[in-house]
């Protein structure tokens, strides 16, 4: 079960709208949701981490992202692989 404040009746008008948008409409706020997420993702790091370089901040992207996705070893595997593509 997930928590929300939406209502199933306001939750299905968001869906109506949502739906009546054109594939390129729908793509465009998708794109837009997935790039504010990132947005999201980065402030988080770089609030912690303030003096991070650039190449680390992807990795730390990364990291978040895809880390329930990857075994620990994996993860070690590409994020060395990452950092030796990054500081080329």
């Amino acid at each position: 079960m997930t928590m929300s404040d939406t209502s199933d009746e306001a939750r299905a008008v968001q869906f109506g709208i949502f739906q009546s948008k054109t594939e390129e409409e729908r793509f465009i706020i998708g794109d837009e949701l997935a790039s504010f997420g990132r947005k999201v993702i980065e402030s988080s790091i770089l609030h912690e981490y303030p003096m991070i370089p650039e190449s680390e901040l992807k990795i730390e992207v990364f990291k978040r992202y895809y880390s329930m996705f990857f075994p620990p070893e994996k993860m070690v595997e590409i994020i060395s692989d990452m950092r030796a593509f990054l500081n080329k």
